[in-house]
């Protein structure tokens, strides 16, 4: 079982059996040897190892024979983090992932504005920028924002005002529709008592089908905005327990493999907007996302 904990709202936390994700987390944790993992380096920690270091080593070998890690290209097909999230602001597109190979086969990853991709590199200001140097810094604005509370409370603030306003905009949408129904239903019920029995006036029986026509799109609408907005509500979070969410990210980063990392990025984030003439960057988070990182990074902690 992992970790079992409360929460100072009082919400159980934990106490899940291991499953591949956390099994690997904690046969990966440097934290049993007496060392620290900041970033990609792992140095010497203050407490003491539990586990005999060579056993670990073996098991870290293991591991890698068995592909589990399966290198740093495994983010996706194309090694990018931020692919399908990351867009350039000027030209209001996506960025998408790209590569050359230089002498000695050295590979450089970019990013690539689709706008300076298809029209030419004079039409986008922003044109590429590294992979490396961008996912870096994305993860490291995500990490500053999961180490200061207010922040990270005030990031989730303003994504729910973004999920209330995307609400809003479908409960006028639902309403206006229910009146054109209604309107509707009224010409159809007039239409049909305007058709005698047997007449089959062209003129009417065009109205009619057209009156059917527009109810029954409507009516599916209907449903789908319903739908929609249902899902919007279960995406909504308490704040502090999504800032707790948060925090653990920055804890619990380094402990993910490459895979585990660009899912849980594409899970958090709905899209990250580059100013290549600042060289800023806007992060909009994802609310459903946040709610399944709180799972993902809380549940699952390991011992």
């Amino acid at each position: 079982m992992t970790k079992q904990w409360t929460t100072k709202k009082g919400t159980h936390r934990g106490g899940k059996p291991f499953n591949k994700t956390s099994l690997h987390r904690l046969l990966t944790n440097v934290t049993y040897i007496g060392k620290l993992r900041y970033k990609d380096e792992v140095h010497e920690g203050e407490q003491d190892g539990i586990v005999d270091p060579d056993v670990f080593e073996k098991v870290q070998a293991r591991l890698n024979r068995n592909g589990r890690s399966g290198g740093s290209e495994v983010r996706n097909k194309h090694g990018a983090l931020l692919k399908g999230i990351l867009r350039c602001k000027a030209c209001d597109c996506s960025m998408t992932p790209s590569h050359s190979t230089k002498a000695g086969n050295k590979r450089y990853r970019y990013y690539v504005c689709l706008q300076a991709q298809k029209r030419g590199w004079d039409k986008c200001p922003t044109k590429s920028v590294p992979a490396g140097e961008i996912e870096r810094f994305v993860v490291e604005q995500v990490r500053a924002i999961g180490r200061d509370r207010l922040l990270a409370r005030e990031s989730i603030e303003k994504a729910s005002a973004s999920v209330r306003e995307q609400i809003a905009a479908l409960a006028t949408e639902e309403l206006l529709i229910q009146r054109n129904l209604a309107q509707w239903q009224n010409q159809l019920a007039d239409v049909i008592r305007k058709l005698p029995a047997g007449d089959e006036d062209s003129v009417l029986l065009g109205i009619l089908a057209d009156l059917q026509d527009r109810i029954r799109e409507n009516e599916k609408r209907l449903s789908e905005i319903r739908i929609d907005s249902d899902g919007l509500r279960k995406t909504m979070v308490d704040p502090d327990e999504a800032a707790e969410a948060l925090a653990s990210f920055d804890e619990l980063w380094d402990t993910l493999v490459p895979r585990e990392q660009a899912e849980t990025l594409q899970m958090l984030i709905r899209q990250i907007e580059y100013d290549g003439m600042s060289e800023r960057i806007a992060i909009t988070f994802h609310m459903a996302g946040i709610k399944s990182i709180e799972s993902r990074l809380l549940a699952e902690t390991p011992e």
